[in-house]
């Protein structure tokens, strides 16, 4: 059971085999595997497929199905948001906010009008019943503090107000951290197994802030929005941000997080060396292997990332920039391959 092997190896328990997380959008796949169409079935063949390769661990099951049109790449949705190419379900992102300058994202009171939700992993107990004892089902808190912004302003008006009226802008990211408090006291009243934290700190050559920055602005925060997961003594919280945040993994380490997505533009080794004894980790296959590789490449990535995580007490094998439909299918299918041969444990 692929649920089973998920919580051994959040609790640092020996497995059968290295757990595995992957966000898996790739009809080729999906077709090579199924005896159906995928883009009739979308939410059957997600929940099909991660039995059929032995996933552990998914964020979600999703439910629709997005077609593109021969060489259209991205197409609008509602509300600002665009969606691009990715498999079945595509990506989404915003390109419309209603923030202009400095003075409006100050004037901006995040918990103006917020109720939290009094069911907030309902949707995870959904998919949870959809995957039954063959993968760890968890969601994902994706605006956690630093994606706030983000994700409300722009990243211009966001940098710019930080920069110019940095304390006039803390009231706003505390009015942020407070809504993820009083959401994430919901999520810790349902004890669930494991939360993923996300939340974009880095970049791909690094923090977009100084490390100073983060340890007096964010991580303050950081240990009061997470207490209430802390406190119920069974929940395990992970952290995910894209890029290379190394340099503050200890500051994130120090406030209690019990597992880290490591990015494959990180040193896998040297953090399973320091953090992997007491600790889950998460990563760190190169996407980009897998597409402009070979098969061979793909074997030897995957060998290569065993060999950096063996420290680990609890390892998941990723690819961490994710397995979109542009991988090449005989490459998807060794990396799994590959996984399954090289990472059985005696």
């Amino acid at each position: 059971m692929s649920y089973q092997r998920a919580l051994q190896t959040i609790h640092l328990q020996p497995t059968d085999r290295v757990g595995q997380q992957e966000t898996f959008d790739h009809p080729g796949l999906m077709q090579d595997l199924l005896d159906y169409d995928p883009w009739e079935h979308p939410t059957r063949a997600y929940v099909d497929c991660y039995r059929a390769l032995g996933v552990d661990w998914v964020f979600g099951v999703p439910k629709q199905a997005r077609r593109f049109a021969r060489g259209q790449s991205s197409q609008a949705g509602e509300d600002g948001v665009r969606y691009t190419e990715w498999g079945l379900s595509g990506s989404a992102w915003r390109e419309e906010f209603p923030f202009g300058d400095v003075e409006d994202v100050l004037a901006y009171d995040p918990l103006a009008g917020f109720v939290p939700s009094p069911d907030p992993l309902a949707g995870v107990r959904a998919d949870q019943a959809l995957m039954g004892d063959a993968a760890l089902v968890t969601g994902l808190y994706y605006t956690t503090l630093f994606q706030s912004p983000i994700m409300t302003f722009g990243w211009i008006p966001f940098l710019t107000a930080a920069a110019a009226e940095p304390e006039a802008f803390q009231r706003v990211l505390e009015g942020f951290a407070e809504v993820t408090r009083l959401n994430l006291v919901e999520w810790a009243k349902a004890k669930p197994d494991l939360v993923m934290i996300h939340d974009d700190i880095a970049l791909e050559r690094g923090l977009v802030f100084a490390p100073e920055w983060y340890r007096r602005r964010l991580f303050p925060l950081y240990e009061r929005l997470l207490e209430p997961l802390f406190a119920n003594g069974h929940t395990r919280v992970a952290f995910v941000s894209d890029g290379d945040y190394s340099p503050v993994l200890a500051d994130l380490a120090a406030l209690g997080f019990h597992g880290f997505l490591v990015n494959d533009n990180m040193d896998l080794a040297a953090i399973a060396r320091s953090y992997g004894q007491d600790r889950f980790l998460i990563g760190n296959v190169s996407t980009l292997v897998l597409t402009h590789g070979t098969p061979d490449d793909v074997r030897r990535e995957v060998q290569r990332c065993l060999n950096d995580a063996r420290p680990c007490a609890g390892h998941f094998i990723k690819a961490t920039r994710d397995l979109p439909h542009n991988i090449p299918l005989a490459n998807i299918k060794a990396y799994f391959a590959a996984v399954n041969d090289l990472g059985q444990r005696a």
